[in-house]
């Protein structure tokens, strides 16, 4: 899964460079105290190991949701080695990608909820939720079984309905978990939810995720379970109104 790869190093490299210069200090989300001044981002940020992340990314689950990827694609839309990467004009190529990621959201709403409702399942997932202030290296400490209900069933399900040329399906790949660990940056940037689409109608901002792990960090009652889309939380019940903001505007209001 070299897309998957890519996805995440070369978008974690890029964020935490730019969170590192402190030219983003001002975007960065914080969270209200009580009774009191709102703690920096820095200051709630636990230390978190990129060998963590990387473990996963070349761990068995993703190298296990990769072989069968292969196996599914090849078996039901007859790739082969003289298949066309570019077998979908812009359009289609467009197209594909759209459905791509309507339904990797719908599929990984309720992979995620569903970690959260059972109890069973929420003894893997919590491992993540113990990073109540996420950064972009966090994003892939997670539990094998984790990156399988959130990561591999949800994509091959996707992959199943919008039956993608191998293009579009690695350039999904590749720009999912840029947003995933966009998502986990702790910034609220216009610019950089507009660079990745989320600026776009229904889109979830980066915020949108940064308050799941604020305020859900629980089994049960949770919010915010989607990534892509706001719209699913609105439908099912689990949209949640509270957000953090960022670091200037923050600063200006205490």
């Amino acid at each position: 899964m070299v897309a998957v790869a890519a996805g995440f190093f070369v978008t974690a490299g890029i964020l935490e460079a730019l969170i590192s210069t402190g030219w983003f200090d001002s975007a960065l989300i914080v969270y209200p105290t009580p009774g009191g001044k709102p703690k920096s981002r820095a200051e709630g940020v636990a230390e978190v190991q990129l060998w963590r992340s990387t473990v996963t990314v070349a761990g068995p689950a993703t190298i296990a949701n990769g072989l069968a990827m292969v196996l599914v694609m090849t078996s039901s839309y007859g790739w082969g080695p003289v298949a066309s990467w570019w077998a979908a004009t812009p359009l289609h190529f467009a197209a594909q990608f759209a459905v791509m990621l309507f339904v990797n959201d719908f599929g990984l709403y309720w992979g995620h909820r569903i970690q959260h409702e059972s109890a069973f399942l929420w003894r893997f997932h919590r491992a993540h939720h113990r990073i109540a202030t996420p950064t972009p290296v966090s994003v892939m400490c997670i539990a094998q079984l984790d990156a399988t209900l959130q990561g591999g069933l949800p994509m091959a399900l996707a992959a199943a309905a919008a039956r993608p040329c191998p293009a579009a399906l690695c350039a999904f790949f590749f720009y999912r978990v840029a947003e995933n660990t966009l998502n986990h940056s702790g910034l609220d940037s216009r610019l950089l939810d507009a660079l990745c689409l989320k600026a776009l109608p229904f889109r979830a901002p980066a915020a949108f995720h940064d308050a799941h792990h604020r305020y859900s960090n629980h089994a049960h009652n949770a919010k915010n379970y989607a990534e892509s889309f706001w719209i699913f939380d609105w439908a099912f019940g689990t949209l949640s109104p509270l957000v953090g903001k960022p670091q200037g505007r923050a600063s200006k209001q205490a």
